[in-house]
């Protein structure tokens, strides 16, 4: 006997202008941000991120296999970020003599330094797009929304999408 496929609703009209919305403002802030970053830290997002994700974990050195799961990225395009890193004094790898398939990234004094710069730059960037046209009660029920969205697409975790 065949299976019987039974076909997916179509989508509202309201869903698919949302997902246009939401792919929008993503794009439009992400553009604005890095180039703030990139103006004001020469930095780029990747690099910050791999940067804020090190100092919140600073308990303990992640690996890079941490680090590309994290970011959403393949190893080799984290292990490109991490190199320009490395090159401009902002993280340090080390591999432990227990284990030389592991490599571990800490941030540099100067890393800080640099994260610190940028950290008043995406604050003050927050502030512009979510702050000043958003309530506290907004930005509650849009972030609950946004974990809905994700956890129900199996692509929530903590560590990924609740860092801080």
């Amino acid at each position: 006997m065949s299976e019987l496929k039974v076909k997916a609703p179509a989508p509202s009209q309201d869903q698919v202008s949302a997902w246009i919305n939401l792919r929008q403002a993503g794009h439009v802030i992400q553009n604005r941000l890095e180039e703030r970053l990139q103006k004001e830290a020469d930095l780029s997002w990747a690099e910050f991120e791999l940067l804020m994700r090190l100092r919140v974990s600073a308990a303990h050195p992640l690996q890079m296999s941490e680090i590309a799961a994290q970011l959403v990225g393949s190893p080799s395009g984290t292990t490109r970020i991490a190199d320009r890193l490395v090159r401009d004094g902002l993280i340090v790898r080390e591999t432990p003599r227990e284990n030389r398939r592991i490599v571990r990234v800490q941030l540099t004094d100067r890393g800080r330094e640099v994260l610190s710069k940028a950290d008043e730059v995406i604050k003050t960037n927050v502030q512009e797009v979510l702050g000043d046209h958003l309530t506290e009660t907004e930005v509650t029920e849009l972030r609950a929304l946004l974990r809905k969205l994700l956890e129900s697409n199996g692509a929530w975790q903590d560590a990924r999408c609740a860092p801080l």
